[in-house]
């Protein structure tokens, strides 16, 4: 499955897709979490996906300098969450981030938006994924 997500998704998974969006990234982002986890290929797509918008608007929107980004699971659960230092203030009804919504709801998942003004802004991606 390549579909419209980088190749590096599917051939070497989710730890190393966020850590070459890291690089192309203005923002100084830290990864967290395990480099050998393997995730559903639709889980790891929206993961991805969830991450590169948190990223954009992070240096678009936010005035951040920094991000830090963490994967992991909890049980039969995978989380994605994206950290930034920037103002705050984002519209969790916006239309990128309603349209990471409607990606993460169509797996069964939930996203949370945290964005008091002053920051930080955080993103979480929860994803129901049978272990």
């Amino acid at each position: 499955m390549r579909g419209i997500h980088p190749p590096i998704l599917g051939d070497r998974g989710l730890h190393a897709a966020l850590a070459a969006l890291a690089g192309d990234s203005p923002l100084t982002v830290e990864i967290h979490g395990d480099p050998a986890a393997r995730y559903p290929a639709a889980v790891e797509s929206a993961a991805y996906f969830v991450v590169a918008e948190g990223l954009t608007n992070a240096a678009k929107h936010a005035g951040a300098t920094a991000c830090i980004v963490s994967t992991g699971t909890t049980g039969t659960t995978v989380t994605v969450t994206v950290t930034d230092d920037g103002r705050g203030g984002a519209d969790p009804a916006g239309s990128g981030l309603d349209g990471l919504r409607r990606r993460v709801e169509a797996l069964d998942g939930e996203l949370t938006v945290t964005s008091p003004p002053g920051g930080p802004t955080v993103l979480r991606a929860e994803f129901p994924c049978a272990s």
